[in-house]
């Protein structure tokens, strides 16, 4: 149980923070400082939940190691990830003063799989250092 928290507790905790984010009215959002900012906040919100499902991905594949099972696949992670971006979307169209935006859609799937990506190459970086480190 300790090793799923770990595993996927951020993901969780970021997805009830962008639920938080979601529920402020429209008339509470201050003004825009530059053009398709709202976009630009959407990517790097969703960037930091496709980070936290690699994160996951990564925690129960080490746990998993020597007793069986795959962990999740990563289109199924990222799937899941754009699903929850749909979800956001939807609840918004219950928010007053805001609405449902399929440019804030996209920008919600392209963060999550840059995220994801980002996350899964710096793993990859931190990898090859520490087994660089372990052979001198």
């Amino acid at each position: 149980m300790k090793d799923r928290l770990i595993a996927w507790g951020p993901a969780a905790a970021w997805a009830g923070v962008l639920f938080f984010l979601s529920a402020f009215p429209g008339k509470d959002h201050p003004p825009y400082l530059f053009p398709q900012e709202d976009k630009v906040a959407h990517l790097a919100l969703y960037c930091v939940l496709g980070a936290t499902l690699a994160w996951g991905r990564h925690r129960r594949r080490r746990a998993r190691e020597g007793r069986g099972g795959p962990p999740p696949s990563p289109v199924l992670l990222v799937g899941a990830g754009i699903l929850y971006g749909v979800s956001d979307e939807a609840h918004q169209a219950f928010v007053p003063g805001r609405d449902v935006s399929l440019g804030d859609l996209a920008a919600d799937a392209v963060g999550v799989a840059l995220g994801y990506w980002l996350f899964t190459r710096l793993l990859g970086r931190w990898a090859a250092k520490a087994s660089a480190a372990t052979t001198l």
